[in-house]
């Protein structure tokens, strides 16, 4: 039973069926859609298996931070117990660094590895100096590690760099054969020669690199893919697809968006596909900016992303939850931002965006790093501002990300699901005068309504007729029907 899926969370429709309608005589009979029996009469509605009472809402995070000052990470992953995070570092002559704006050449290109128990203590384990071949403007640096790659590329890293203009016809001629719809207005869809100033004529890469264990790095030859990401990339393997996927920024209409590429072997990759404008149903001062995807520790199906939302009227921002089953479509899930800036004049007061991969946080909890200034996002970069930015984490206690919420009294069944085990535990949050039941729908079932569980429990077990063990290893598929009334339903776990 170990294929079974064990553990699962309402972070979207997934596991909630939409119900239907059945059509019947008035004396129940039912009635087909094609060719009902005669004499025509009204037909009489019986709805059957629709969700009532029930929506869906995005939690919001805890926080906690800042790391120490300077203290900065990009990717962080969790692996035998402990946090890795991988930083990008060029060596610009002093006080000429400007990230992505730098212009000036760089002495050397390194790869740092830092390692923590905690998460807030951090330590530098390792530095690998890598070829930085005559670029400059490093910036959207990412890590991760790859299921499937051989041992020697078992670790693999994006990041974006100006070329030497010596490479840039040659560049450039490729990029003019993508259509409009693939390219990002900041390259320019103009030739660089024409001088009405639409566009840009400088020319970014994206560039990889692979290591063995995550601290002796080689770069890749050539390029990955002619694209400006001066900010979020965020790459893993897809193994429903067999394929390497790139989410990375993309800037049209004078907005920024998260854009999608696929690569078969990491090496060559489509064009970047738009994939998330900002939402219809928002401010039409908004961009969405970086883009956060992950995937819930330990449940890959659970395709999430965590977007900054970008109010270019105040040069702020918050976070907010997308959710997604395949990693093509996504669905932003009700509630609001889930991580907001702080008070006026805290270290995290205007503006902030989360990063990297979500790891397991103290005790069933789950996090995310996140970066935050007091000032606005274009506020003039003095030293004095720029010594400000800060890193902190975004979590979410007992994994409680999103909830089926009942405000009153509220009911939906599952899809017919395979029990991963003899006992159900419910990860739940009740009102004082709240309460959650379930019932097996099934008819072969004799197990019927559960008693009534009441309270904050992140594992409470389900009941029935005084027996918490209901299922054997040969149990058939089983629809379960939730009632709630005055309570929150995050998930629930076989056991």
């Amino acid at each position: 039973m170990n294929h079974l899926q064990k553990t699962y969370l309402f972070l979207d429709a997934r596991h909630i069926q939409p119900g239907c309608v059945r059509w019947t005589r008035s004396d129940g009979t039912p009635l087909p859609l094609i060719a009902p029996p005669e004499p025509f009469e009204r037909a009489v509605a019986k709805v059957a298996g629709a969700p009532r009472g029930i929506r869906l809402q995005a939690q919001p995070c805890r926080k906690t931070g800042p790391l120490p000052i300077f203290m900065d990470l990009a990717t962080v992953i969790f692996e035998n117990g402990v946090y890795r995070s991988w930083v990008i570092t060029p060596q610009y002559p002093p006080g000429r660094n400007y990230g992505c704006y730098s212009k000036e050449p760089v002495s050397s290109l390194e790869i740092v590895h830092l390692e923590s128990r905690d998460g807030f203590d951090w330590r530098q384990t390792h530095r690998s100096e890598i070829e930085h071949r005559g670029q400059t403007g490093f910036d959207g640096f990412s890590v991760f590690r790859d299921p499937v790659a051989p041992d020697s590329e078992r670790y693999k890293a994006v990041f974006m760099a100006l070329p030497p203009e010596a490479d840039w016809p040659a560049l450039w001629a490729d990029y003019r054969r993508l259509p409009d719809f693939n390219r990002d207005m900041r390259l320019g869809v103009r030739d660089p020669s024409d001088t009405t100033g639409l566009g840009g004529s400088e020319i970014d890469c994206l560039y990889g690199a692979v290591s063995p264990d995550g601290l002796h790095w080689t770069r890749l030859p050539g390029h990955l893919a002619v694209h400006k990401s001066d900010t979020d990339t965020t790459v893993y393997h897809d193994v429903d697809r067999g394929k390497y996927v790139m989410y990375t920024r993309l800037f049209k209409q004078s907005r920024r968006w998260i854009g999608r590429m696929e690569s078969d072997d990491f090496r060559r990759w489509s064009p970047v596909e738009p994939l998330l404008l900002p939402e219809l149903d928002g401010s039409l001062c908004d961009d969405l900016y970086m883009n956060c995807r992950t995937t819930v520790p330990g449940l890959d199906a659970y395709h999430l992303m965590f977007p900054e939302v970008y109010h270019r009227d105040t040069e702020g921002s918050d976070v907010h939850l997308y959710s997604s089953q395949d990693g093509v479509g996504w669905l932003r899930v009700p509630g609001g931002p889930v991580l907001s800036p702080g008070d006026d004049g805290a270290w995290d007061g205007c503006y902030l965006y989360a990063k990297g991969h979500m790891v397991p946080w103290q005790t069933n909890g789950l996090a995310l790093h996140y970066h935050a200034t007091p000032y606005p996002h274009k506020y003039p970069r003095w030293k004095e501002v720029l010594q400000t930015h800060r890193v902190g984490w975004a979590y979410w206690p007992e994994g409680r990300l999103c909830a089926a919420v009942a405000d009153e009294d509220g009911e939906f069944s599952t899809h017919g699901i395979v029990p991963a085990g003899s006992e159900l535990r419910l990860n739940v949050r009740c009102q004082p005068e709240g309460s959650v039941r379930v019932e097996i729908m099934n008819a072969e079932s004799p197990a019927g309504v559960s008693d009534t569980i009441t309270g904050d429990h992140p594992a409470a077990p389900v009941v029935w007729q005084g027996r918490s063990s209901v299922f054997t290893p040969e149990s058939k598929a089983v629809v379960l029907r939730f009632t709630l009334h005055r309570a929150e339903l995050f998930g629930f776990q076989w056991i």
